[in-house]
């Protein structure tokens, strides 16, 4: 009797368990029912007090002021216009920021304000911010400048 050797060829498939997908959806599930629960706890309607005397007191203006001198966009001219802003604002005219400084100096008799300008604009026009300053009775001005040739 002869005896043959069959080759049966098992394959072995990787199959896509779905166990561990399961259980991070539940887990995700559960987490968001938490959360949803206490974001509705947090939006409940009430009727805040008013008070009629109330010791709350107002911030007081800061006692520094930035003034911030670069070229205007788009001037390549030898005679560059300088766009002047009160700190990280939009630059305006002068005189709009003439009347921000008066207005803030009523509030705090002691402000100090830093001018920066860019090394690109001629100083005549520096010296008008400067000139805006002491028509405003400002006391304190720093000038910001950079030492040396550094670029």
């Amino acid at each position: 009797m002869r005896y043959r050797r069959r080759w049966s060829r098992t394959t072995s498939t990787l199959g896509f368990s779905a166990t561990p997908l399961i259980d991070l959806i539940f887990t995700l599930s559960i987490f968001y029912m938490l959360i949803s629960r206490f974001s509705t706890d947090e939006q409940t309607p009430m009727d805040l007090p008013q008070p009629q005397q109330s010791q709350a007191v107002v911030p007081k203006m800061p006692d520094r002021a930035v003034i911030n001198c670069r070229p205007a966009d788009g001037s390549d001219s030898a005679e560059r216009s300088a766009a002047c802003s009160l700190a990280p604002n939009r630059p305006e005219p002068l005189a709009v920021i003439s009347e921000r400084l008066a207005a803030w100096k009523r509030e705090t008799p002691e402000l100090k304000v830093v001018i920066r300008a860019d090394r690109r604009i001629p100083y005549s026009q520096v010296r008008s911010v400067m000139r805006m300053l002491a028509e405003n009775e400002v006391p304190v001005l720093n000038v910001a400048a950079m030492v040396g040739d550094e670029q």
